[in-house]
C-alpha cells in the first residue's frame, strides 16, 4: 500500500513540475512579444514560431560539409552546424576507440616503459580540465606551427603540419570506381554467405574452421578481378586535349618528351640533378608541363596521379567549370586540356587531338603547395584540427581505464585456460579475454561516446563552427532564444539516443544467454 501512494506522489509530483514549467515557458514567451512568432504576412502567432529559419543568416561558415552561402537560410546554417557537430563526433568515436583500446591495453603490459607511459598519460589527460587542453593544443601547438613553406613532414610522408592546418593524401573516385564498388558489394555478399555457411558447419561439426581467412578469400575473388575490370572499363571516361603538331599520342609521349628536354634517363633524379647544380631551375621550368583542369575533377586528380608517378614535373591551372578551362586552354594558359571524354569530344576544338588517359578506381591525391597554399588531399582546418585531436586524446584516457577494467574483470583462470592450449598472447586478448570483457565494457562505453559528443560543443573555444556556435550567432541575430535553444537540445538529444541505439543494440547481441 505504501509502495502504491508513493508512486502516485510522485506522479503528481512530475505532473505538478511541468505544469510549473510549461506555464513558466508560456509567461516568458509572452514576456518576450509577439515579434517572437511573427508570421510572413505580419501577424503574431505560436504557429509561426519557428519561420524565422526561412529567413536569409547573412553571415558566413568558414568550415562547412555541404555548400553553404550567407543568402541561405537559417535552417540552412543550423543544419551546417549540426553536420559539422557529426562530423567531429563520427571520426572522435573511431579515433577515440582506437586510441583507447590500444593503450587500455599497454596499461596491463608486461613491459615498464609501455605500461608507464600509458598510465602518466591517462593520469594526466583525466586530471586536466578539457578546455584548458583545447586551448594549449590551439594555441600552444597547432598555432606555433612553421609556416606553409617549412610545413613539417614527419618521417617524410606525405603529411604536412603548418600553422594553416593539417594537409593528408585523399582518395578520389574515377567514373570507373562505379564497376568495382559494385563488385566489392559482390564479394561482400559472397563474404557473408561463406562467414554464414562455415558457421553452421563449426555448430554441426563441434570445431572451428578458418571463417575469416575463407570470407577474406570471398571478397579479394571479386574485388581484386573486379578491379581490372573497372579500370578497362573505365579506360575511355578521362582525358587530354593537346596541339595536333605537338607529337603527342599517348601519355608516355608526355613522360619521353619531359625527360628529352631535361636530357635525363631518370625523372626520379631531376631533385638531385638541380641540387648538384647538373641543371638549373630555369630548364626544369621549362619542361614542366601545364594542365587547365576544373577545380576538384576526377581528371585533375587522375593527371596528377600518373605525372606523380612519373615524376613530370607539372603546374595546373584550375577553373571553376568546363568552359572557363576550354576558355584557358584556348587563350595558351596550359599545354593539356584535362576535362572528361564527353567534354573533350562536346568542345570541338579544332587543330586538337583527345589524348586517352589510364584510370584506376580510386586514385590518391597528394596534397602539394602551389603559390601560398597546400592543393588537393584532405585538408584539416587548424580549428577542426584542434577540436578533434583534443577529443581524442581526452575522451581515450577514459575509454583506456575501462578497457583495462573489462579485462581485468576476466577471471585468471580464463587466462591461464588460453595460455594451456598453447594460444599466443594474441589470440589469447582477441579470442578469450576482449568478447568476455565487452560485456563490461559496453555499457560505460555508451556513456563516453555520449560524452564526446556533448563536449564537442566546446568547439566555439578554438573558432569551429559546430552546432553550438551556428546556433548562437543565430540566436544572436534572430533573438529567437526559445526556439534555438529547443532545436540544440532537440539535435544533441538526436545524436545521443542514435548512438546509445547502436551500442544497446550490440550490448543485447553479446550479453550472455541464460538459462
Amino acid at each position: 500500500m505504501l509502495g502504491v501512494l508513493a508512486q502516485i506522489v510522485f506522479f503528481a509530483l512530475v505532473v505538478a513540475g511541468l505544469v510549473w514549467l510549461g506555464r513558466n515557458v508560456a509567461g516568458n514567451m509572452g514576456r518576450l512579444g509577439g515579434n517572437q512568432f511573427l508570421c510572413r504576412d505580419g501577424s503574431s502567432s505560436f504557429r509561426c514560431a519557428f519561420d524565422f529559419l526561412r529567413l536569409d543568416a547573412q553571415f558566413a561558415i568558414a568550415e562547412t560539409v555541404i555548400p553553404f552561402d550567407p543568402s541561405d537560410s537559417y535552417g540552412r546554417a543550423l543544419l551546417v552546424g549540426a553536420l559539422n557537430t557529426a562530423k567531429v563526433g563520427f571520426f572522435g568515436i573511431v579515433l577515440a576507440t582506437i586510441l583507447g583500446v590500444a593503450t587500455g591495453i599497454a596499461r596491463l603490459s608486461s613491459n615498464w616503459l609501455i605500461r608507464t607511459i600509458a598510465r602518466w598519460y591517462v593520469d594526466i589527460i583525466r586530471n586536466t580540465p578539457l578546455l584548458l587542453q583545447l586551448f594549449f593544443l590551439f594555441f600552444g601547438v597547432i598555432l606555433l606551427l612553421p609556416p606553409i613553406r617549412q610545413a613539417a613532414q614527419p618521417f617524410g610522408l606525405p603529411i604536412y603540419l603548418s600553422q594553416r592546418g593539417i594537409n593528408l593524401p585523399g582518395v578520389v573516385l574515377m567514373p570507373s570506381a562505379t564497376v568495382w564498388l559494385a563488385l566489392v558489394g559482390a564479394g561482400l555478399l559472397a563474404a557473408g554467405a561463406v562467414w554464414w555457411l562455415l558457421g553452421r558447419r563449426e555448430r554441426r561439426l563441434g570445431r572451428t574452421t578458418r571463417r575469416p581467412l575463407w570470407a577474406l578469400l570471398a571478397l579479394l575473388l571479386f574485388a581484386v578481378p573486379g578491379w581490372f575490370v573497372a579500370a578497362a572499363a573505365g579506360a575511355g571516361n578521362q582525358g587530354f586535349l593537346v596541339a595536333a603538331d605537338s607529337g603527342i599520342a599517348s601519355f608516355a609521349d608526355v613522360e619521353a618528351r619531359a625527360r628529352a628536354e631535361l636530357g635525363v634517363d631518370d625523372l626520379g633524379a631531376v631533385e638531385a640533378a638541380v641540387a648538384a647544380g647538373t641543371l638549373t631551375p630555369e630548364q626544369v621550368e621549362a619542361a614542366t608541363v601545364s594542365l587547365c583542369t576544373v577545380d576538384g575533377a576526377p581528371a585533375e586528380a587522375n593527371a596528377a596521379a600518373l605525372l606523380r608517378r612519373a615524376a613530370v614535373p607539372y603546374e595546373v591551372e584550375r577553373a571553376p567549370g568546363p568552359n572557363e578551362a576550354i576558355r584557358a586552354y584556348l587563350d595558351g594558359d596550359c599545354e593539356l586540356l584535362v576535362l572528361s571524354r564527353a567534354a573533350l569530344t562536346a568542345a570541338a576544338i579544332p587543330d586538337s587531338v583527345i589524348v586517352p588517359l589510364p584510370e584506376t578506381p580510386l586514385r590518391l591525391d597528394v596534397p602539394r603547395i602551389e603559390g601560398l597554399n597546400f592543393v588537393g588531399g584532405l585538408k584539416l582546418s587548424p580549428n577542426f584540427a584542434a577540436i578533434l585531436i583534443g577529443l581524442v586524446i581526452y575522451t581515450g584516457a577514459f575509454i583506456a581505464e575501462i578497457v583495462r577494467a573489462g579485462i581485468l574483470s576476466v577471471p585468471k583462470g580464463q587466462t591461464e585456460a588460453a595460455r594451456a592450449l598453447g594460444l599466443s598472447e594474441g589470440q589469447r586478448l582477441r579470442l578469450v579475454v576482449l568478447p568476455q570483457a565487452l560485456r563490461v565494457i559496453i555499457p560505460p562505453l555508451t556513456s563516453q561516446y555520449l560524452n564526446l559528443v556533448k563536449n564537442s560543443s566546446l568547439a566555439i573555444a578554438v573558432g569551429y563552427p559546430d552546432l553550438w556556435s551556428t546556433a548562437y550567432t543565430t540566436l544572436n541575430q534572430s533573438g529567437r532564444a526559445i526556439q534555438v535553444f529547443v532545436l540544440v537540445m532537440a539535435a544533441y538529444l538526436s545524436f545521443s539516443l542514435i548512438i546509445s541505439f547502436f551500442l544497446n543494440w550490440y550490448n543485447r547481441r553479446i550479453a550472455l544467454v541464460e538459462r
